[in-house]
């Protein structure tokens, strides 16, 4: 009896050790239940905030910019472009400028799209994003965009001259006829777009000329290499009547004039102490008036029209000596005339240029603008002045007024 109450106990006993073994089991597949409970919250409070962030995106779909809808411009929130090409590039824009070519289209009086568009083609920023087949470029280069390409296709192109393309160039620029850069964003092709290299040194700031810069320097190409002893006018001390004096000045040249009728522009010449002589209309015309008794000696060599004011350009042909270049840069009314005395041309071998937009000039006015820097362009030596994208008509009448030399969009990097 006795034994088999002892093996009943053994039982009990084991019985018992393996309940408490079973509990600890229990506990611990408890515990791990706890662990995975608490994972899974935390993933759901991820989740949460995943979801809070996929919502500001949302809201961050659109951008503000300043659209022309039928020549009348008007400040308004747009979708963000998308890239959706291989080749697009979404630029983060941090300055662009106005153009005169700008206040000419305003005005329709210089070609635009007929359907609605954000104006704005000088355009430097940061790259937000790109497409598949982008290999020259990655998410946050400094880069200008160049608001024009050619087809490469027509003769144009294939000549080696993408500004007269049949199908592109002008014809379909950012700004003019694609969404430009006065707006938060703008989406290019990478072929448009070029890295600001940082061993430049070269801030976005300056970095919003290049484009002018890169207009102008097709002109200096036009004209060639100039003789340091060549007597040079400039017509007009507009913004770029006063690069093309500094690019001069940058390259060493001493006898340079600019003719411009507005007192505070010519201010601005002396500002840059190139030790130019910028004269009144009048005062050019009678100094011109002596020098024409003995033109071999004592005319010009180059004439750069920067005005678009075809009487001056008339007058100031007659001033060329032998050999000399008139390079039309300004942009007149297209009903403007002068008249030229074809003897003259034969004679004195006279040459006539004009200068579209900037053919191959991105990265030699990318240099240009470094090797400038701030002793030409500083935004307070050139009467430069920078607004928000808010305040668009104080910019416009400012620049249309001459009070400024020239207006810049600034936006958060």
């Amino acid at each position: 009896m006795e034994s088999r109450l002892e093996s009943i106990e053994d039982r009990l006993t084991l019985i018992d050790s393996r309940m408490e073994e079973l509990t600890g089991r229990l506990d611990g597949q408890q515990t791990q239940l706890d662990e995975v409970v608490t994972q899974l919250n935390g993933q759901k409070s991820q989740q949460d905030e995943t979801t809070v962030t996929v919502n500001d995106l949302t809201e961050r779909l659109s951008a503000i910019a300043i659209r022309m809808e039928k020549h009348t411009l008007k400040l308004k929130e747009i979708p963000i472009p998308k890239v959706e090409k291989g080749d697009d590039v979404l630029v983060k824009v941090v300055y662009c400028g106005i153009c005169g070519t700008d206040l000419h289209a305003i005005k329709a009086n210089y070609p635009t799209a007929e359907h609605d568009v954000t104006l704005g083609h000088e355009i430097c920023g940061v790259v937000s994003e790109i497409g598949a087949d982008v290999k020259t470029l990655k998410v946050g280069d400094k880069v200008t965009v160049d608001p024009y390409r050619g087809c490469y296709k027509c003769r144009y192109c294939a000549g080696g001259n993408p500004q007269y393309c049949l199908h592109e160039g002008p014809k379909n620029a950012l700004g003019f006829f694609r969404d430009g850069g006065w707006a938060e964003y703008c989406l290019a092709p990478a072929q448009q777009v070029h890295v600001v290299p940082e061993s430049m040194g070269l801030g976005l700031d300056l970095a919003c000329l290049v484009e002018t810069l890169s207009t102008i320097q097709h002109g200096v190409d036009r004209i060639g290499m100039v003789p340091h002893d060549a007597n040079v006018l400039i017509i007009g001390a507009g913004i770029i009547g006063i690069l093309y004096a500094c690019i001069f000045h940058l390259h060493g040249h001493k006898n340079v004039i600019i003719s411009e009728p507005s007192n505070e522009r010519r201010a601005r010449i002396d500002v840059l102490e190139l030790g130019y002589k910028a004269m009144a209309p009048d005062q050019t015309r009678e100094m011109m008036a002596k020098a024409a008794e003995n033109l071999d000696a004592y005319g010009l060599d180059y004439v750069v029209d920067c005005s678009g004011y075809a009487p001056a350009v008339e007058e100031a042909f007659q001033w060329l000596r032998k050999g000399g270049r008139l390079c039309i840069f300004g942009v007149a009314p297209p009903t403007a005339r002068i008249s030229i005395a074809p003897n003259q041309m034969f004679h004195k071998e006279l040459m006539i240029l004009g200068t579209l937009t900037n053919p191959f000039c991105y990265p030699k006015a990318t240099a240009l603008t470094a090797a400038m820097g701030a002793r030409y362009l500083a935004y307070d030596k050139l009467a430069i002045q920078t607004f928000d994208l808010k305040d668009y008509e104080k910019a416009l009448s400012s620049l249309a007024s001459g009070v400024i030399s020239k207006a810049v969009f600034k936006f958060s990097e």
